[in-house]
């Protein structure tokens, strides 16, 4: 089954011998533009320049469409790639770190120490703790706790605290200094 696109050009768009629509067209190629150009002129300059005559149709357009002669193969290709690039430079991550209440001091250096590997990555961290039997007694304590593990990493800035019944957590990202 094929995926479906939001891209409203790519949903309407046909390329070489499936374009058949109206006889007035508007054709882009390379540097020179025909606004008025037959259905069969268009396809003898495309396959003159031995590339494709693709159709952007849109649907808030009413009969007329826009045809580009252009090698569609390679603009498919570099489309998908520069969506991907885009992706990556805007992907944030969110790393969760589970601690109790009990934790030992070398079991809290050592995720102290991953929490700012992530950071250094530049994820953000959320460290989570729920409070099980008897623990659940000792809830400010809790919620103080986990507030001085958060800040126990380095440049650090508190996002936002969660404080739910037995479960607390406290989102931290890598702080950003202001230049004077």
């Amino acid at each position: 089954m094929k995926k479906k696109s939001n891209d409203p050009y790519i949903e309407k768009r046909c390329f070489n011998c499936q374009v058949r629509l109206i006889d007035t067209t508007s054709v882009l190629e390379k540097n020179k533009y025909y606004d008025s150009i037959s259905m069969t002129e268009a396809q003898n300059i495309a396959s003159a320049a031995q590339v494709d005559l693709v159709c952007f149709e849109k649907e808030t357009r009413e009969k007329l469409a826009f045809y580009k002669v252009m090698n569609f193969g390679k603009w498919k290709y570099d489309t998908a790639k520069k969506k991907k690039k885009q992706q990556k430079v805007n992907k944030k991550t969110t790393k969760e770190i589970r601690v109790r209440a009990v934790i030992e001091d070398h079991d809290l250096a050592h995720k102290i120490k991953q929490a700012d590997k992530f950071l250094q990555d530049g994820d953000d961290v959320l460290f989570t703790m729920r409070l099980k039997g008897r623990e659940r007694i000792y809830t400010s304590e809790a919620k103080i706790r986990i507030v001085e593990i958060a800040n126990m990493c380095e440049n650090v800035d508190i996002l936002n605290k969660k404080f739910e019944g037995n479960y607390f957590s406290v989102r931290v990202a890598k702080s950003v200094k202001k230049k004077d």
